[in-house]
C-alpha cells in the first residue's frame, strides 16, 4: 500500500514537472507577443477556474460567502500574493533570460525553504542538510558568475522567484490543520488574480 502511495506520488510530480516546463515554453513563446504582467495577469485570472472546480469535485463548493471563511485569511491572501509575485518574476525571467538559465536558478528553492524554516520555525537542521545547502549555494554562484562580463541582473530574477514560491510553501504550515486544501487555494487564486 504505501509503495503504491508513493508510486502514485512520484508520478504526479513527475507529471507537475513535465507541465511546469511546458508552461515555461509556452510562456517563452508568449512572452514576444505579451509582457510579464500581462501573462501573469491572465494566468492567475483563468486560475481561479480550477480552484472553483476542485471545490466542485471535493464537494465544498457552496454559495454562501460563511463557508468560505477562515481565521487567518490574511495570511491565505499574502500567501496569493507572494505567490502572484513569484509568477511575475518567474515569467519575466523567463522572458530575458535562457530557459537553462531559468531552470537552474529556480532550483534554489530548497535552499530557501530550509533557511526559512530555520527562521520562522526554529528547526533544527543537521550537517547533512547544511552541506546540501552549501552546495547548492555554490552551484547558483557557479551559474550566474557574480563579477563576470557574464552576469546580468536579471539572474536574480529565477532567484527572487524561487524566494517567493518557498515562502509560499513554508507559510502553509502556519494555518490551522482543519482548513480544507480546496478553501486554501481558492483564497491563494483570488489573491493572485487581484494582485
Amino acid at each position: 500500500m504505501a509503495n503504491e502511495r508513493t508510486f502514485k506520488a512520484i508520478t504526479w510530480l513527475l507529471f507537475s514537472i513535465i507541465c511546469f516546463d511546458l508552461m515555461a515554453v509556452h510562456i517563452r513563446y508568449l512572452s514576444i507577443t505579451y509582457t510579464p504582467e500581462e501573462l501573469s495577469f491572465y494566468r492567475n485570472t483563468l486560475g481561479l477556474f480550477p480552484s472553483i472546480l476542485l471545490l466542485y469535485f471535493t464537494a465544498e463548493l457552496s454559495f454562501k460567502l460563511q463557508d468560505y471563511k477562515i481565521k487567518q485569511w490574511k495570511l491565505a491572501f499574502f500567501r496569493g500574493f507572494i505567490v502572484a509575485l513569484a509568477q511575475l518574476l518567474f515569467y519575466t525571467a523567463i522572458s530575458k533570460l535562457e530557459l537553462a538559465t531559468v531552470a537552474t536558478l529556480g532550483q534554489t528553492g530548497p535552499i530557501f525553504i530550509v533557511i526559512l524554516a530555520i527562521v520562522l520555525y526554529k528547526e533544527y537542521v543537521g550537517v547533512w542538510r547544511w552541506a546540501a545547502i552549501f552546495i547548492g549555494f555554490l552551484g547558483t554562484v557557479l551559474v550566474i558568475r557574480p563579477g563576470s562580463d557574464i552576469f546580468t541582473w536579471n539572474s536574480i530574477l529565477p532567484i527572487g522567484a524561487s524566494f517567493c514560491y518557498a515562502l509560499s510553501i513554508v507559510t502553509l504550515r502556519s494555518f490551522e490543520k482543519d482548513i480544507s486544501n480546496s478553501i486554501l487555494y481558492l483564497y491563494s487564486a483570488t489573491a493572485a488574480a487581484l494582485g
